[in-house]
């Protein structure tokens, strides 16, 4: 009936793994859980995940080549035996005990289920602040707020989906580094005419990045935007900022603005309580300097 497909990369997935299958069997369903490690470089950690073997029901693929975030999950989707799809992240861990049940009991109302995600009440290390802030307030958002923008609210982290409407769509597999996948696949459903729907059904995303992991995956996920600029314009905000910008003929002002004030926007986003306006006029300013170099 459900196939768990969990992408990973440097991170140990057998708590993860473990409590899925305890989910599975007190729910009494047929499932499998497939974890796919895309060739990691952190040798101990891909020795760790080999217990995932020895759990019923689970089992591990490791790549011998890396991949990348869109094609690893078109792979396990074809690795898959069953008729409904459930991704998962490696950095997850469900809430409830009725996870599982929740999707089931919600297949019929979509071809897309949704659950969302939410952070642990534990305050977060120093290090830690920004990842944590930018998670409890802009990803963590009730049903109802996710429901305003059903497709816009996709993410990749926690979604269910029927193979049919998968295999209809896949993901773009010229993404091949961090960032907005998910963005251009939940505008593909959108466009093939694939219903989403939202539930309460949240995982903790433990992700432990500390700010400056958190500023990197971010400088990342803007490069992304550069490279994939044409087929994201019309999905993506910050590219349409980027875009007024380079229309009204001050994107590079802007660049050059955010050069000189970039070591005070890093010293708020790297001090134990930084702010999201902050982060705002940094990703605005970035974009525009890497976009001089398109």
């Amino acid at each position: 009936m459900l196939s768990i497909l969990i992408p990973t990369y440097n991170f140990d997935c057998t708590p993860l793994a473990r409590e899925l299958q305890r989910l599975i069997t007190a729910s009494g369903i047929t499932a499998e859980v497939i974890v796919m490690d895309d060739a990691s470089p952190c040798l101990s950690l891909r020795n760790a995940n080999l217990a995932i073997n020895d759990l019923p029901q689970c089992r591990l693929v490791q790549l011998p080549h890396n991949v990348g975030i869109a094609r690893i999950r078109n792979l396990l989707a074809d690795e898959a035996q069953y008729d409904y799809l459930l991704f998962l992240d490696s950095d997850v861990y469900p809430v409830y005990d009725d996870f599982i049940t929740r999707y089931l009991d919600a297949r019929h109302q979509a071809d897309v289920v949704c659950g969302g995600l939410m952070f642990r009440d534990t305050p977060p290390s120093p290090q830690c602040t920004l990842r944590y802030k930018y998670g409890s307030i802009v990803e963590s958002q009730s049903v109802e707020k996710r429901m305003q923008q059903p497709y816009g609210e996709f993410r990749t982290l926690n979604f269910f989906i029927s193979r049919k409407a998968f295999m209809a769509t896949r993901f773009n597999e010229l993404f091949v580094r961090y960032g907005h996948e998910d963005t251009f696949f939940g505008k593909e459903l959108q466009q093939k005419g694939y219903t989403i729907t939202h539930i309460d059904n949240p995982i903790y995303h433990d992700v432990p990045d500390t700010n400056e992991q958190f500023l990197s995956k971010t400088r990342r996920s803007i490069e992304n935007l550069r490279e994939h600029y044409d087929i994201l314009l019309s999905h993506v905000k910050l590219l349409r900022l980027y875009d007024k910008l380079q229309r009204m003929h001050i994107s590079r002002m802007v660049a050059s603005i955010f050069t000189l004030i970039e070591p005070l926007l890093l010293s708020n986003l790297n001090s134990s309580n930084p702010s999201l306006t902050a982060l705002n006029i940094y990703k605005a300013g970035y974009i525009c300097r890497v976009m001089q170099h398109k």
